[in-house]
């Protein structure tokens, strides 16, 4: 693609939106009080200022005035907590064209790197409106403060906990929709970090009901002993065998509490953990992508240093791809531990089911149907069969969870399309051979 053809490609309307392909990323890096010291030609070309005016501009400079404040508020509170984060936002190019962003903010030494990708998710239409809601009530006089309280509260109509929940899934959606979109295979780094979610919650839905189960089944006893102790004598056959049930019901609830489900495993916040794993990953996914399109672009840069720039995205991205890669080891390993846990726990459920049985043949033995007993050892059958079935409900998804997990462990950006990695403008000539990146300044 030569020069004259790609300034073809960048002709401006006069209003509306400035051109911005879905595909292509840009980024901005700037000091810690937001100050701009560098950027790729992507974020000049549709902000349309030339880079003398970029360089050592304030990133509001670029900010649309239709843009709520309080989201700035809510936004530097989660980066000035060390947190990656992300929002939707409306940016003004000096011609006055606007173009919406889904921004990814991460921190760098000595500041702030931000990537942008064009939005395309249904999410992103759901967030606009909440905007112009938060808008009106600025205008209105709502202070930043509450305006930003009910920035949460809007947030929470949608389905989630906080600021940080909200990011996780806005990446992932973006990501998501940019590569269906675009008619290509999802990010592995998105695509199964879902799955990992869907198996954490299966997991933790079936260990609910499990739990469920294990306390019936350690009241069901109580009852047998009642009936019991009106056709036997004290500590007949049947009162002991409803003892000894009561008790093996009650350790193997104990143990379940301890091995799998309790304060002293990491099971409880093994959502969390698939959800930082899937923001560090989309992060170094998204860096990989920007140092390509740095890489491949042929314009001057309005004095900024090429190699420093990729050394510093490359070192960030290693950085990123190395906490993914101890996340999820973290995911696979405690997964690992609640399949072992499971197969364990078939053993535990073979001896109630012994104990049932034994039940059955002393209360046939003794003729003492007629006390009722029958019905509850079928409720015991009938217990002991649903807690089997959740038993190997998490079995099954742990084990999946597990090796997903340690497949996850392998940074996605290595087997990313030339689409992603080059933008829609540079693919075809990079693939063809026909484009040569610029020589680094």
């Amino acid at each position: 693609m030569d020069i004259e053809e790609d300034r073809r490609d960048e002709s401006r309307p006069r209003s509306g939106e400035a051109p911005f392909d879905l595909g292509e990323v840009f980024y901005s890096r700037t000091d810690d009080r937001g100050v701009i010291q560098s950027g790729n030609y992507v974020f000049q070309r549709v902000a349309a200022y030339a880079w003398e005016e970029l360089l050592g501009a304030p990133h509001r400079t670029i900010r649309h005035p239709d843009m709520p404040k309080a989201l700035f508020r809510v936004f530097w509170e989660e980066l000035n907590a060390g947190k990656v984060t992300a929002a939707y936002v409306n940016n003004r190019a000096k011609d006055g064209l606007n173009y919406w962003v889904f921004a990814l903010v991460a921190p760098c030494k000595g500041g702030y790197l931000s990537a942008r990708i064009k939005p395309s998710s249904k999410l992103f239409d759901r967030v606009r409106a909440l905007y112009e809601g938060l808008l009106a009530a600025e205008r209105a006089g709502t202070s930043i403060e509450d305006n930003a309280r009910a920035l949460h509260d809007g947030l929470n109509s949608l389905g989630y906990d906080d600021y940080d929940a909200f990011v996780v899934d806005a990446v992932a959606e973006e990501l998501m929709s940019e590569c269906r979109t675009l008619g290509i295979e999802p990010i592995v780094s998105v695509s199964g970090a879902r799955e990992l979610v869907v198996l954490a919650d299966s997991i933790l839905e079936a260990t609910g009901q499990l739990s469920t189960e294990f306390a019936y089944l350690g009241g069901i006893p109580r009852n047998l002993q009642i009936k019991a102790a009106r056709v036997e004598r004290t500590d007949g056959p049947l009162s002991v065998l409803a003892r000894n049930y009561e008790g093996m019901s009650t350790e193997m609830s104990e143990w379940f509490e301890a091995h799998v489900i309790g304060e002293n495993t990491s099971f409880s916040s093994i959502r969390k953990t698939i959800e930082r794993a899937l923001l560090v990953g989309s992060v170094a996914t998204i860096l990989t992508r920007c140092d390509r399109q740095l890489m491949a672009e042929q314009r001057e840069l309005g004095g900024i240093e090429i190699n420093p720039e990729r050394a510093m995205l490359r070192e960030l991205q290693s950085d990123y791809i190395s906490w993914s890669r101890q996340a999820y080891a973290l995911v696979a390993t405690e997964a690992g531990r609640i399949a072992s846990s499971c197969r364990d726990m078939k053993r535990m459920l073979l001896g109630l089911d012994t104990l049932r049985v034994a039940f059955k043949i002393e209360d046939s033995r003794s003729g003492a149907g007629n006390a009722g007993i029958g019905d509850i050892i079928a409720q015991l059958a009938a217990a002991q069969e649903r807690a089997n079935g959740q038993r190997n409900a998490i079995l099954e998804s742990s084990e999946r969870m597990s090796e997903l997990a340690a497949e996850m462990q392998e940074p996605a950006s290595s087997h990313l399309p030339d689409v992603l990695l080059y933008g829609p403008r540079l693919a075809p000539a990079m693939k063809a051979g026909t484009h040569q990146p610029r020589s680094a300044a």
